[in-house]
């Protein structure tokens, strides 16, 4: 058993074929749980940070589309 605030699919990640839900991926410098929207663009699913300022910087909220 794990105790851990990491999603499950961080530890155990998809195989490719079936890689249908979040991606851990760098976005200006922070770590983000990045998934596809409705429309087929990348959106920030999740923040991964220590730094309590980049919870208030509106480019890392939840459903924010990336360019």
């Amino acid at each position: 058993m794990l105790y851990t605030t990491v999603p499950w699919w961080v530890i155990f990640p998809a195989e490719p074929e079936n890689a249908s839900g979040p991606v851990l991926l760098t976005v200006e410098g922070r770590r983000c749980l990045v998934h596809r929207g409705a429309d087929g663009r990348p959106r920030i699913e999740r923040l991964l940070s220590t730094d309590p300022m980049d919870f208030l910087d509106e480019r890392f909220f939840p459903e924010t589309p990336l360019d």
